[in-house]
């Protein structure tokens, strides 16, 4: 009964240091899974805001990489360009992060998926992503119904052509031309030959 003690509290220590390293990856795993974002529905005001509080809140609390899951028609432009911009000044800050299409990244959603950091514009195999004049984007039709904002939308065209055209590595008048009063569709496959992503996370 003399070494039973010892050998009995050897035994509570080892299973408390188990249920202790157990609990630190229960922890970190939880941890990781917190530095995920989602982004379902459309780019607007509240949504939009909710995702640039969330991340600004993820990278002032760490420099480890945080995820963004896009799932979105698109939406208005200047809620949008707010968000692209507030990632890009995330990913300046040497914070990497990744931009996943799960579903569809259309409109102003293919713009958001370009604030990414490099390499890390991803899209799931059965994703779409979609691009077109940026008038459309502004929620008019056509440019000449939005005549009484010409300046204005000529300042959002130049602004969005320019961040696909250098993300994708297309010229400009190549962007330009394919999203001339038409909406261009582009598979998972298509849109990382076309630059619009860096690669397909494969199932």
């Amino acid at each position: 009964m003399v070494g039973y003690a010892p050998y009995r509290e050897l035994n509570e220590r080892l299973i408390w240091d188990l249920i202790e390293a157990v609990k630190a990856v229960l922890r970190k795993e939880a941890s990781d899974r917190l530095r995920d974002v989602y982004l379902v529905g459309d780019i607007e005001k509240d949504p939009a805001r909710a995702v640039i509080e969330r991340m600004r809140e993820l990278a002032n609390d760490s420099t480890r990489p945080i995820t963004l899951y896009l799932n979105t028609a698109g939406g208005n432009v200047t809620d949008g360009l707010a968000m692209h911009d507030s990632i890009r000044e995330i990913v300046r800050r040497g914070i990497e992060v990744t931009i996943v299409v799960q579903g569809m990244a259309y409109s102003m959603g293919s713009v958001v998926l370009q604030a990414a950091s490099p390499g890390r514009r991803l899209a799931l195999p059965h994703s779409w992503i979609m691009i077109h004049e940026p008038a459309k984007w502004a929620g008019w039709q056509s440019t000449s119904a939005a005549a009484q904002h010409l300046d204005r939308l000529k300042q959002m065209q130049t602004q969005i052509y320019e961040i696909l055209a250098k993300r994708s590595g297309k010229p400009l008048q190549k962007i330009i031309r394919d999203t001339k009063r038409t909406d261009f569709y582009l598979d998972a496959k298509r849109a990382r030959d076309y630059g619009l992503i860096d690669a397909i996370v494969e199932e």
